[in-house]
């Protein structure tokens, strides 16, 4: 079928997915969202013993919730379309009445929103659940934290009142920046993921993380100088004040890290499409 979109057919290709995820990944999804709650029993069951009051704050289990988002999304396209890359498994998939485009769409959909979202959903009803219960070690909202954002500000606004006007920028910057950075680190897990699940025949999540720890190791030896010589050459005046130019040489390189990371994640993307297109069966 060539490459064209129609969006009857492509409604048509979402919904049978859609019917198809709970016998592909179903069962994963439920294990991942119900993580916590076996966390918080483990919690439990401890809190029995004598002098032992352990309380999991709302900041860890959003850090918890960004765990289980991030394991939907390695898993999600082995889980959800593992045999698009296979010979004879791969056939069904590849004679589906759609074109290429309505079905990397259709990946793109379920592997970046559809399942992740629904594990973060699931994850905080839980997660509520939990905390309406009389004990336990959740003991504050997960909404709570958001509440001391007012006092970050009227703390970052007496700062730049005594002077302190380039650091409050700067840690104005690293807070956007950061926020940006896990984005593109969200959309590069599921693009990479989504791009080895087109090589890897068999084992595919395992496979890419080694895959990731051997390149990593290999990258470490180019970019750990860079590094240390940056930070070593910032740290050769330090005395009571910053160092000129501090702000500005980091705030150069996480604007270089990010904008290689997107242009990164962007190439998988189109990589991964190209790849499902030219897939021989």
């Amino acid at each position: 079928m060539n490459n064209t979109f129609d969006w009857n057919r492509f409604k048509k290709l979402v919904a049978m997915d859609f019917r198809g995820m709970w016998p592909r990944f179903g069962m994963s999804m439920l294990i991942i969202t119900l993580i916590p709650a076996a966390i918080w029993i483990f919690c439990a069951l401890l809190n029995f013993i004598p002098n032992v009051d352990i309380e999991i704050p709302a900041v860890a289990r959003w850090i918890i919730l960004g765990t289980l988002v991030f394991i939907c999304v390695i898993m999600v396209p082995s889980g959800m379309f593992k045999t698009c890359n296979l010979p004879k498994d791969g056939i069904y998939y590849a004679m589906l009445p759609a074109s290429h485009l309505e079905k990397y769409l259709s990946q793109l959909l379920y592997c970046v929103i559809v399942c992740p979202l629904m594990c973060l959903v699931a994850g905080v009803a839980v997660d509520l659940i939990l905390t309406l219960l009389p004990f336990g070690a959740y003991h504050e909202w997960l909404w709570e934290p958001f509440g001391k954002l007012d006092e970050i500000d009227i703390q970052l606004a007496t700062a730049a009142n005594e002077g302190a006007v380039e650091a409050v920028q700067f840690l104005k910057f690293v807070a956007s920046a950061m926020v940006f950075t896990l984005i593109v680190s969200y959309l590069f897990y599921s693009a990479a993921f989504m791009f080895s699940n087109t090589i890897f025949k068999s084992h595919k999540v395992l496979k890419t993380i080694l895959a990731f720890i051997v390149i990593n190791f290999v990258l470490s030896f180019i970019t750990s100088p860079i590094m240390f010589g940056t930070m070593f050459a910032g740290m050769e005046n330090i005395g009571d004040t910053v160092p000129e130019g501090f702000f500005q040489t980091y705030r150069t390189i996480m604007i270089v890290s990010n904008v290689i990371s997107t242009i990164i994640t962007v190439g998988l993307f189109v990589w991964t499409y190209f790849r499902l297109k030219r897939m021989k069966y």
